[in-house]
């Protein structure tokens, strides 16, 4: 399948557009469940009569073109500025649609933790999350997390939308004692060095390289919490808005929780108090909590906190260490919905 890249830089702010179809781990796939046939299309109600005239009038040629057009780094029409913006918002709502949302206090692992959410944020399993992060962000396949935190009120397939990717990795306890001591100018040379000896292999696979470019909020360790927080701006080769990590690593008795929050670079302001709110959000249950660690039962681990910021905790998930919020049209997958929203125009004029 060739990718036709509709980066479309501030228009759309990196939205996201993925297949109809989930294939799923043994190679199967099944098709998003069919509306109504006398209802619209998800989304079809936020475009604008402007929007469902054009999109009513465009055929598959013409949807073909304007992604070669796209591809090409050529200047859009006003009208084709238009038609895209109303596609990402049909395919936004479509793959919207296929997630389970879940809310209130949600348990992590077997007696693990327990997020704390309330009616402010939603919380999607390891298969929705996964979902997110391989088809509306464009990464490479990578581990399971347990799940994600978005908002309650904005998709994370939204052209503004984010979300905090939740994983756990159990290592060994943590000792904090070097929080004090670290170098983070020299420590961000290292992160550098080894991202960029890391491109090789996400070339290889057919994803485009990425570059640390640096600290968006420096490294804080909460002594009294016991968790760690920073934030690193990443960028691409394939230019466009460059990628927000923002990191929280809450320690345990066996291992850390990992907290990783995915957004574009221009909503570093918003996302800092988000994750000011999570932050508070998240709690060890009792018997796994840092203070229960006993030398005589437990592991300590082989890394210090320097270790959890240089990203020592995420060696074995590799590529998935590194995720970007990707700005990736497929068109033919985009076809596919598009002949359902023929199908639905053919139906009315019947």
């Amino acid at each position: 399948m060739k990718h036709a890249a509709l980066v479309l830089g501030a228009l759309l702010a990196g939205a996201p557009l993925t297949a109809r179809a989930t294939v799923f781990e043994d190679g199967n796939s099944a098709a998003a469940p069919a509306a109504a046939e006398d209802a619209p299309p998800p989304g079809w109600d936020a475009l604008s009569p402007q929007q469902q005239e054009k999109l009513a009038q465009l055929d598959e040629a013409g949807l073909q073109a304007l992604g070669g057009k796209i591809d090409r780094g050529e200047a859009l029409s006003d009208d084709e500025k238009m038609i895209a913006e109303g596609l990402a918002i049909l395919m936004t709502a479509e793959f919207d649609g296929k997630l389970n949302y879940q809310t209130g206090d949600i348990p992590l692992g077997s007696g693990l933790a327990t997020l704390h959410l309330g009616t402010q944020y939603r919380f999607l399993g390891p298969a929705d999350a996964r979902r997110v992060i391989e088809e509306a962000w464009h990464n490479p396949p990578g581990d399971q997390p347990l799940g994600m935190i978005v908002p309650a009120d904005l998709s994370p397939a939204h052209p503004r939308g984010w979300g905090v990717v939740v994983s756990y990795v159990e290592e060994g306890h943590v000792d904090d004692a070097d929080a004090a001591s670290i170098d983070y100018d020299e420590l961000l040379t290292q992160m550098k060095e080894a991202t960029e000896a890391e491109n090789e292999s996400r070339k290889a696979m057919g994803f485009p390289a990425m570059h640390l470019v640096g600290w968006a909020e420096p490294p804080h360790y909460d002594q009294a919490r016991h968790s760690l927080y920073w934030a690193k701006e990443l960028g691409g080769d394939e230019g466009g808005e460059n990628s927000l990590n923002y990191a929280v690593r809450v320690l345990g008795r066996k291992g850390v929780l990992e907290l990783n929050a995915v957004s574009g670079m221009t909503q570093l302001a918003d996302i800092k108090p988000e994750m000011e709110k999570i932050y508070g959000l998240v709690e060890f249950d009792s018997g796994n909590r840092y203070g229960d660690f006993n030398p005589d039962l437990d592991t300590v681990a082989a890394y210090g906190i320097g270790g959890l910021i240089a990203g020592k905790v995420a060696a074995k998930a590799g590529l998935f260490a590194l995720l970007a919020k990707g700005g990736k049209f497929i068109v033919l997958a985009i076809v596919g919905l598009f002949a359902g929203i023929r199908a639905w125009f053919t139906r009315k004029k019947e």
